[in-house]
């Protein structure tokens, strides 16, 4: 039996050393895990001249121009006079070779920021309809001033969360009622949200593009790299060029410009998320959706929350003759069908679509952002690359300035060519043992040695070699079919390079349509269709006997029935009273004489 689970007396100290002081969550751990610097990758360099000072007839200070992608970092050394920790720890070794520290820049996201201009909460139908039949058109257990364009009575709803609407059917097939009865149906609609399930709707407009830079500065001592300065930047890039500085004593600026839109962006539109009891939103998600003024049954967002938290069908009482329909199937046993004529309800009328971050890959997350829901931020999972500049504000000469790169790695890869139910065509790639910069090329057929007809490039921001799983877009001209695929590390001779025959799988398009379906029900009605005196004198009315006439033809079979009906009197009257009544008589007769 393993022993008991005991913490440290040093554990415990740290925990109340954390908990104790009120800092940022990051700080709390600072110094527990070694620092170290992201993999720096090779980037183009371009050196231009600073613009000279009105005042001064001396231009100062150095500026560099380059392209940054996401989540890649760039590096560079100042070499200067200024001694380090780690010469002063081996001052006889390193006398005379002056070091700087490594400073890194990194473009650790690039997101949306969409305005929320309409938002309420919605939620998925559960229907059940409930419908009577009444024969006699006068009756008064189903008429239009009691179900047309009204809502069900408070007392006939189950409970707080639903809502119940009334609708009315006349002149139905009097199947089950005499040939003459015009039958009517009335039906109470009842919807309740399904499984309590809440959803909210919100309309994004135009975003603003933010760029979110690390800067950090490293000295390396002792064998460890030591984190001597770190700063978070987050920079618009939808207006002019924006200058922020860097480090601690203002000595390094960065310019970032966007140099045109994001690669992707989302639509102006309706999206949705779903929400927790506690009001927490999951994330976006597409499909048509009705905006805040609309009601259009075929989209999302027709049952909704209203302010005093109780759902409703949106203006159901005037709506509901349109939406829901129902016919007799047999009146006096009370079987009818019924059907709504809308989308996105219970049972078997809605499905679920996926998150954005999910059928769309250059998306990380898409996510209300504040607890105002006020704001939804799209983070990018891929995007173009920024133009940056960075200007040292010192005098400081061109040769003192080096920047550096990591060597880049892979020992292996596997992968998948995916085309999905959206048909976005993608290399569904894992990389083993991987880091920086890899080059990939697609070629023609299966044969390591065919022609290549498209080339990538992914990025492994680890400075330790490491297994990593990306997507990467392909165009169309990677067709139906395995093919090979190679990868090398951008530090890697070509000959080196690592081929493997890439499977193709395609799924089929994602049409979701909807069928809507008759429902066969019995209904409850004890009062319905009962035989009456009003009923009764109905039949003996000989004002209803020629009701219905309406030509010579229907005149005539009338007159016939009549006749035949008085023949067929005549006659019984003739058998009871000449040759039943006679016969019982002599029967009679015959028992009193044989008693004596």
């Amino acid at each position: 039996m393993e022993p008991p689970f005991e913490w440290s007396p040093q554990f415990i100290l740290l925990l109340l050393a954390v908990t104790t002081y009120g800092f940022p969550l990051e700080e709390k751990f600072d110094g527990l895990f070694r620092a170290e610097p992201p993999h720096c990758s090779k980037t183009p360099i371009v050196r231009a001249q600073t613009s000279q000072n009105a005042m001064s007839s001396i231009a100062r200070g150095m500026q560099m121009q380059f392209s940054i992608g996401l989540h890649t970092a760039v590096c560079f050394r100042l070499y200067e006079d200024t001694q380090l920790a780690s010469q002063e720890i081996n001052d006889d070794e390193n006398a005379g070779n002056q070091t700087s520290l490594l400073h890194t820049i990194r473009l650790e996201k690039l997101e949306h920021h969409h305005p929320i201009t309409q938002r309420y909460t919605f939620g998925i139908p559960e229907v059940h309809a409930s419908c009577i039949c009444e024969c006699d058109a006068t009756s008064s257990t189903c008429t239009a001033e009691s179900h047309q364009f009204t809502a069900c009575p408070e007392s006939d709803k189950s409970d707080e969360t639903s809502s119940c609407y009334r609708t009315f059917f006349p002149n139905q097939t009097p199947i089950g009622c005499s040939e003459d009865d015009i039958p009517k149906l009335c039906c109470d609609v009842r919807f309740k949200p399904y499984k309590n399930m809440t959803f909210l709707a919100v309309k994004l407009e135009q975003p603003t593009t933010y760029a979110t830079f690390v800067y950090a500065a490293y000295d390396f001592v002792n064998g460890y790299w030591v984190e001597k300065d770190k700063t978070k930047i987050r920079s618009q890039l939808d207006g002019g060029t924006q200058d922020r500085h860097l480090d601690q004593k203002r000595r390094i600026s960065l310019a970032v410009t966007a140099g045109g839109r994001a690669s992707h962006q989302l639509e102006t539109g309706m999206y949705f998320s779903r929400t927790s009891n506690g009001g927490e939103t999951e994330e976006l998600r597409m499909q048509p959706l009705n905006e805040i003024t609309d009601n259009n049954f075929d989209r999302l967002g027709w049952y909704r929350m209203d302010d005093s938290g109780h759902f409703h069908v949106n203006n159901g009482v005037v709506k509901m003759d349109d939406i829901h329909k129902a016919k007799v199937k047999n009146c006096k046993e009370q079987t009818y069908k019924s059907i709504l004529s809308a989308n996105h309800y219970m049972p078997g009328h809605f499905n679920l679509t996926r998150p954005l971050e999910v059928i769309k890959p250059w998306i990380q997350s898409a996510r209300i952002f504040d607890s105002s829901l006020r704001q939804a931020v799209v983070t990018h999972a891929e995007g173009t690359n920024l133009q940056i500049s960075i200007h040292l504000d010192d005098e400081v000469e061109s040769q003192n300035l080096v920047f550096f790169h990591n060597a880049s790695r892979i020992r292996d890869f596997s992968g998948s060519i995916i085309v999905d139910s959206k048909s976005n065509r993608l290399f569904n790639l894992t990389v083993y043992e991987a880091s920086g910069k890899i080059d990939g090329s697609v070629k023609m057929s299966t044969g390591f040695g065919s022609d290549t007809i498209h080339t990538f490039t992914a990025y492994v921001s680890d400075l330790h070699a490491s297994n990593r799983s990306m997507i990467i877009p392909l165009p169309a001209i990677v067709g139906q079919g395995a093919r090979a695929i190679c990868l090398r590390a951008d530090s890697m001779a070509d000959i080196d390079k690592i081929c493997h025959v890439i499977e193709y799988f395609e799924s089929p398009l994602e049409i979701d349509l909807v069928e809507g379906k008759w429902h066969e029900m019995i209904g409850t009605c004890p009062t319905c269709n009962q035989i009456n005196f009003n009923g009764m004198m109905k039949f003996l009315n000989p004002a209803h006997w020629i009701k219905g006439i309406s030509s010579i033809g229907d005149g005539v079979m009338i007159a016939t029935d009549i006749v035949v009906y008085l023949g067929v009197l005549c006659i019984l009257y003739l058998l009871i009273t000449k040759i039943i009544v006679p016969l019982g008589q002599i029967c009679l007769r015959i028992r009193r004489w044989c008693k004596k």
